[in-house]
C-alpha cells in the first residue's frame, strides 16, 4: 500500500484506520478531534458478500503511533459493534465528527446533520421529506447532492434516503445499491 502523507487539521494530523465488518472493511479516517470520512473499501454490488459472523475490529492503520488510538475511533468501532448486532431502539451516541468538516453553515452539511440526528435506525426518508426536514421543500435535488458528497457513510445514514415512491434509489451512485438494501433490510426499514 503506497504511503500518503499525513493530512494535517487544525484539531491534529489525521489517521486512517481500516476496520472488518460484516459488510466489508470500512476505512476510517480522524483526527483526534473527530471523524472526517467513513466509507466502506472497494465493495460494490459486483463483490457484495456480507458476512454477518464478522467482528468489527481494527485491522490495520496507515501510521503506528506506539499503540495510541484516537478516541473518535474507538467510538467508531464501539458504534459499528453496536449497528451490526441490530440493536433497533437502542440510543446509541454516533461517533464525533470533525468540527473542521461539519463547522461550514451551509445546506449540504445541514442535511447531513439533520440526518444523522433526526432519522434513526430502521427509518427511512424520502428526499423531499428531509429537504422539508431542513427548511427548503423544494431542495430535494440539493438533498440528492448532499448525499453523493456524503463522507461519513453509516453514520450520516444516507442509505435511508429513499425515493418518494418507496423505491430505494441509488446508493453511491448506482454502484452499492444491494449493500444498500442489505443495510435497510439490517435494520428492519424493508422486508
Amino acid at each position: 500500500m503506497p504511503l500518503k502523507l499525513i493530512m494535517r487539521c487544525q484539531y491534529g494530523p489525521t489517521n486512517t484506520f481500516y476496520i472488518s465488518t460484516p459488510i466489508g472493511e470500512v476505512e476510517i479516517e480522524s483526527c483526534p478531534k473527530g471523524l472526517h470520512s467513513i466509507n466502506q473499501v472497494g465493495d460494490n454490488d459486483s463483490n457484495f458478500k456480507p458476512n454477518p459472523s464478522t467482528q468489527v475490529e481494527i485491522v490495520r492503520q496507515t501510521y503506528q503511533d506506539n499503540g495510541y488510538t484516537y478516541k473518535p475511533i474507538i467510538e467508531s468501532v464501539e458504534w459499528l459493534k453496536l449497528y451490526f448486532l441490530n440493536l433497533k431502539g437502542l440510543e446509541v451516541k454516533s461517533p464525533t465528527l470533525c468540527p473542521s468538516i461539519l463547522q461550514r453553515e451551509n445546506f449540504t452539511c445541514k442535511v447531513w446533520r439533520t440526518l444523522q440526528e433526526r432519522v434513526l435506525f430502521g427509518q427511512t426518508i424520502s428526499y423531499g421529506q428531509l429537504a422539508s426536514l431542513c427548511g427548503n421543500i423544494k431542495a430535494s435535488q440539493a438533498v440528492g447532492t448532499a448525499m453523493r458528497r456524503n463522507p461519513f457513510s453509516l453514520v450520516v445514514p444516507c442509505h435511508r434516503v429513499i425515493q418518494a415512491s418507496g423505491k430505494i434509489g441509488n446508493y453511491s451512485g448506482g454502484k452499492k445499491n444491494n449493500i444498500k438494501l442489505w443495510l435497510l433490510r439490517h435494520e428492519g426499514a424493508l422486508k
